[in-house]
C-alpha cells in the first residue's frame, strides 16, 4: 500500500495566502494562479539550493531555465485558504533537473493539486543549454539528503 505525502516530506516549503482575487467566475481559484505559486516554489527552491537569482546574468556561469512545466489539478481552491507548497527534485538527468511541487489546502486537509518543472541549464555567456553541471548535482543531493 503506497503511503500519503504530508507536507513534513518535504525540505523545502512555500506558503502561499489565496486571495479573493485570485477566483474565477466560476467561484475557484482560476487555474493560471497554481503556475504563479508554482513559480514561487521554484525560486524558493533555487535559493535553499544556493542559486542566485538577482544578479546580471552576464556574471553568472550558468543558471536555472524552466524548460517544461504542467499542473494536475485534483480539488478546486476556494477563498479564504492557505496552500503550502512542498518541492523536492525528484529526477536527474544529463541535461535537466526535474522537480515536483505539492499543493496542500490548509482548509480541505489534502493534497489539491501537483506541479512538475524541468529545469535546464543554461550559460548565459554562450546562450545555449548546457549539460547539468556536477555542482547543481552535488547541491541537490545536499539539499534532498
Amino acid at each position: 500500500m503506497k503511503q500519503e505525502l504530508s507536507i513534513t516530506d518535504f525540505k523545502v516549503r512555500t506558503t502561499i495566502v489565496v486571495q479573493w482575487g485570485e477566483m474565477d467566475a466560476f467561484q475557484h481559484v482560476n487555474n493560471v494562479n497554481y503556475v504563479r505559486w508554482g513559480e514561487t516554489a521554484r525560486i524558493d527552491y533555487f535559493k535553499t539550493m544556493g542559486f542566485i537569482i538577482n544578479q546580471n546574468p552576464k556574471k553568472m556561469l550558468y543558471a536555472p531555465i524552466l524548460g517544461f512545466q504542467s499542473v494536475k489539478y485534483i480539488s478546486p481552491v476556494l477563498y479564504p485558504d492557505t496552500i503550502i507548497i512542498g518541492t523536492r527534485t525528484e529526477e536527474i538527468k544529463s541535461d535537466r533537473f526535474v522537480l515536483k511541487s505539492y499543493f496542500f489546502s490548509t482548509q480541505q486537509n489534502r493534497l489539491v493539486a501537483l506541479k512538475t518543472h524541468e529545469v535546464v541549464i543554461v550559460d548565459y555567456n554562450k546562450q545555449q543549454k548546457i549539460a547539468l553541471p556536477k555542482a547543481v548535482i552535488e547541491d541537490i543531493n545536499q539539499l534532498e539528503k
